[in-house]
């Protein structure tokens, strides 16, 4: 986990120091809104539900080529689960802050898709029925989306996650697909 952290945090300074040098431009800048069907496995639950978690912040496309950009911002996203053991659920969710490292490949200035992983930082958790226990306050999802505005001041973000690492004792396979609306500032 920290040599993936120390070859993410070498590439985006990397990427920064070279954007530093050459011509960057940006565009849509926006505030995003939206929420995510989350989902994840733990040990012994007879089954594991969809759970329906927010995501809120802002994001921006760095452009370092015209078809070629770094998407990153500031998040507060939720990762919620909900389980059943024989008749007795338990829910919770654990919140972050996220600062994307997404790299888009952008069709026009207003859509494009990207690829990449996220820095997200605990900030809490919160269980009925349960206690989330030794959670980790760093993880790195990575996330695969598109990104597009339908009119000047809105579009919309649609995305798949997937954290490869465990989030707590017995939570696992963190996956979620969602969608944020954005309010665009172009």
């Amino acid at each position: 986990m920290k040599k993936m952290t120390l070859v993410l945090i070498a590439t985006l300074i990397t990427v920064l120091s070279t954007a530093a040098v050459a011509e960057v431009s940006y565009s849509m800048p926006a505030l995003e809104a939206g929420f995510k069907w989350n989902s994840m496995d733990t040990n012994g639950a007879t089954s594991s539900k969809q759970n329906v978690g927010i995501q809120l912040g802002g994001s921006t496309v760095f452009n370092f080529a015209p078809q070629f950009g770094l998407r990153t911002g500031l998040f507060y996203s939720e990762r919620s689960f909900k389980f059943d053991f024989s008749g007795i659920e338990q829910s919770g969710k654990i919140s972050y802050a996220e600062v994307p490292v997404h790299f888009m490949f952008k069709f026009e200035d207003y859509a494009g898709i990207y690829l990449g992983p996220s820095l997200s930082m605990k900030l809490g958790d919160d269980c009925t029925n349960c206690t989330v226990t030794d959670a980790k306050s760093m993880i790195l999802p990575i996330t695969f989306g598109a990104q597009f505005k339908f009119t000047p001041n809105l579009g919309l973000n649609l995305f798949f996650e997937t954290v490869p690492t465990d989030l707590a004792l017995g939570l696992k396979n963190s996956r979620g697909i969602g969608m944020n609306l954005l309010l665009a500032f172009d």
